[in-house]
Formats: C-alpha cells, structure tokens, sequence
C-alpha cells in the first residue's frame, strides 16, 4: 500500500472519529465539541507538516521523495481539516452569517475586521497548496523568501488563535508547538550558517532551508 493512502486512511479515520465523538459520548453541546476537536485535529496535521518541511532537502521539495511526499499530504490534510472547522464554526456558531462571524471577532479581539486575516490566511494556505501540486518543480525551486513570508504568517495566525485567544488544551497544544517549530527553525538557521547557502541569480533559494550535511 502506498505511503498517501495510508496517510489519507489514518486522516479518515481520524476525522471519522472527530465527527462522530459528540453523537457516541451524546455530548450536551456537540457544536462546541466538533468546532474545537476539528481545529484540534487541523492543529496536528499542521504541526506533523510544519515539522517535515522544516527537514526536507532541496530536492526534496518536489514531493519525490517519501518525506517530501508526506509533508504535502500532511499539508494537504491540514489544509482540508481546517476547511472542515471552519464550516463547523460558521454552522454552528454563526448561523453562516459573516455579520455574526465578524461580531464575534470584535467580542473576542476588540476588531472585527480581523476576521479578514483569518481570510487571508485560508487564501495563501489554499494557493500555497494548488502550487504545490500543480508545480511541484516550480514550488521547490522558489526563492526562500516565499516561504519564510508566508511560514510567519501562518505562525503567527496559529500562536494568536490558539496561545493569545484560547484556554486549556488548545492554548497549551499551540504554545508546545510554536516554541517547538521556532527551536527547529533556530538550529535549522544555525547549521545553514556553518555553510555559504547556493544562490540563484543573487537571492536566496530553498538550500537555505537545507541543514549542513544535508
């Protein structure tokens, strides 16, 4: 069996799992438990993807290597299970009305129009991910930039609606998480120092990425 099918297998199940929790444990408020179980879920994917691409090789980038092609599916699924909270929250919470959505921004953060990072941030995850499968040579050859732009960014929007505007679990599973991605992404940077990085036409490309050695 290929690695993908396992890895969608397990996700399945996994999801299968998350949405049907509230009816077998007949939650009092299973709106509540598939919003947050769903973002929980979303979280780790996003973590286990997060980690590989921290530890890919150039080359492998391109998703022809087994690592390469886990981090996309991991990638790939988070993306999808985020898509999935995202519908439970509107469902559930806001009655699928953007107003309410937006209300309950400024409730929790004092600015509803910060809903529209939260836009922002599903609108780069999804480009990010149909480049990757539709130019996987074109995504691994794409200056380093890129990728710490929009890696901050994503991490930031995590740290913020999980440590800053969450509690319990979620808060302490986000914190775990960033501190862990920010010490790889540290010594990542450190060995790279130990070695001139190749360049491509005088910016910097994804061996910036690549750990000495590697």
């Amino acid at each position: 069996m290929s690695l993908s099918r396992v890895v969608l297998i397990i996700w399945c199940v996994l999801l299968a799992a998350v949405l049907a929790g509230p009816t077998l444990i007949a939650s009092s408020d299973p709106g509540v438990d598939l919003t947050r179980n769903t973002i929980r879920l979303a979280l780790g994917c996003y973590g286990v993807a997060a980690i590989l691409m921290l530890l890919l090789h150039p080359g492998e980038w391109a998703a022809t290597s087994r690592r390469g092609e886990l981090a996309r599916w991991c990638w790939t699924l988070g993306w999808a299970t985020y898509l999935v909270h995202l519908t439970m929250a509107f469902h559930h919470y806001h009655g699928w009305s953007h107003v309410r959505a937006v209300e309950h921004v400024r409730s929790v953060s004092g600015v509803g129009e910060g809903i529209y990072t939260s836009h922002l941030f599903t609108l780069l995850w999804t480009l990010d991910l149909v480049w990757w499968w539709l130019r996987p040579a074109s995504y691994a050859a794409r200056p380093g930039w890129i990728d710490r732009g929009l890696h901050g960014f994503m991490l930031f929007m995590v740290f913020n609606a999980t440590v800053v505007y969450e509690e319990g679990f979620i808060r302490w599973a986000g914190l775990f998480l960033t501190e862990g991605l920010v010490r790889l992404w540290v010594l990542r940077v450190a060995c790279r120092s130990e070695r001139p990085a190749p360049t491509t036409e005088g910016r910097p490309t994804r061996a910036e990425w690549t750990p000495a050695g590697g």
